[in-house]
């Protein structure tokens, strides 16, 4: 299995297996973030979507879970959009 120097617990950790289905954001959110943490945020993304009554339907809800994603995984937020 692969290892992957996570920034978020700052452990070397499994790596993403599946498919995350995040486009250009897959590629670093796999190189960047453990498994273990990665499944703490599906957790934590339910809870997100109901605190905030998240419509995934429109992509200003989209864009809210996204930004918590990034928060919580201590990711930068992409180039195009912090050009916005």
């Amino acid at each position: 299995m692969a290892q992957v120097q996570c920034v978020r617990c700052n452990n070397t950790g499994e790596s993403i297996t599946e498919p995350l289905y995040l486009g250009k954001l897959e590629t670093q959110i796999k190189a960047s973030i453990c498994a273990p943490c990665w499944a703490e945020w599906v957790k934590m993304r339910v809870m997100v979507i109901n605190e905030y009554q998240v419509n995934l339907g429109e992509e200003s809800g989209r864009n809210l879970v996204k930004e918590q994603m990034l928060a919580f995984l201590k990711l930068p937020k992409p180039e195009a959009e912090s050009q916005k």
